[in-house]
């Protein structure tokens, strides 16, 4: 009987990374599917700076660490053909060749699965820099892999447009949101306060002197305006601060996913997004925006009318409320 070999991404409190590996780990275990965790003993990063959310060295050592581990599973038979290899992060240099070279001189058949958050294919992404060799290495990739799941459609047509690769191996399912941890604040009846958030990271890619500007141009509004990631939150008070939040606000350049805005929308928070990117796919046109200006008359109705602004369940489109086991179910029986 064939088994799952799992590859979680590294535990980053500040990321989504504990959640879905926990989530992963319990659905695994729940379904009783035979499994293997390759979780290496690396000492995490104790603390990182806000707004950071991928740890370069730590990152490399943790990854090279599993494809280690996999060679001396491959080495004592404990991998064989039929199983499957599935990845959280198959943006992992040197796993899709280690693999494939594995498999020819053990002549084993074991396919390669998972993840795609992003990559140099997307021209705005900050490892776009460094297409001149990841290009070759995402080719690599898709086309050792059998199967390739994504967050939105958006970043299957980006890849596909840009890459070598069928679209046919691709499996759009959204992404796990942290419904545990969302659920304790979340309540129909929650206090909202004039609160203005913005989740993305300081990047230029996110732009977050927009919102500096937006916070300028509504200062008579009384509003407090918070850019998150200018902050040390924990998740319980980042989630705390979502649930009493009224507006979530984005002047993103490169999205493929955006759970910052994904979990804001969970806790009542009115999205104001830019009409690009995987944004269309996710909302309805009420909540996307075509000019900064528009932007801040958005940002000053919901203020000034929550329950009119406030999200429903029908103003999310495409796969964005599917629910997590719905997910697994998906990644892990097809």
């Amino acid at each position: 009987m064939s088994k799952l070999i799992y590859l979680p991404l590294e535990h980053i409190p500040s990321r989504y990374t504990v959640h879905m590996d926990r989530d992963i780990t319990e659905y695994l275990e729940d379904s009783g599917k035979e499994f293997i965790k390759i979780y290496p003993d690396i000492p995490t990063p104790t603390s990182m700076k806000a707004g950071s959310f991928l740890d370069a060295e730590f990152t490399i050592r943790f990854k090279a660490a599993q494809i280690e581990e996999l060679a001396r599973l491959y080495r004592e038979d404990v991998i064989d053909s039929g199983d499957i290899i599935w990845s959280s992060d198959l943006w992992h240099p040197g796993l899709p060749e280690s693999v494939a070279y594995m498999n020819y001189f053990a002549k084993k058949d074991v396919k390669l699965r998972g993840f795609i958050h992003a990559g140099s294919f997307t021209d705005t992404d900050f490892v776009r820099d460094l297409e001149r060799w990841a290009k070759n290495f995402e080719d690599n990739l898709f086309d050792i892999c059998d199967r390739i799941y994504c967050g939105s459609e958006f970043i299957k047509n980006d890849i596909v447009k840009k890459r070598i690769v069928s679209p046919d191996k691709f499996v759009v399912t959204g992404l796990p949101l942290d419904e545990k941890g969302l659920e304790k604040y979340y309540s129909d009846a929650q206090e909202k306060e004039d609160i203005v958030i913005f989740s993305g990271r300081n990047v230029d890619e996110k732009q977050p002197w927009l919102f500096e500007e937006l916070a300028e141009r509504l200062k008579h509004s009384g509003a407090e305006f918070i850019n998150t990631q200018q902050h040390n939150f924990s998740k319980d008070e980042y989630y705390d601060l979502l649930s009493r939040a009224k507006v979530v606000v984005s002047y993103a350049l490169q999205e493929n996913f955006g759970f910052g805005v994904n979990e804001a929308v969970y806790l009542g928070c009115v999205p104001v997004l830019p009409n690009r990117l995987v944004y269309p796919e996710f909302y309805t046109e009420e909540y996307l925006y075509n000019t900064f200006d528009e932007s801040v008359s958005m940002v000053e109705k919901a203020l000034y009318d929550y329950n009119r602004w406030m999200p429903t369940y029908d103003s999310q489109l495409g796969v964005l409320g599917n629910g997590n086991n719905f997910i697994m179910e998906k990644w892990f029986n097809e």
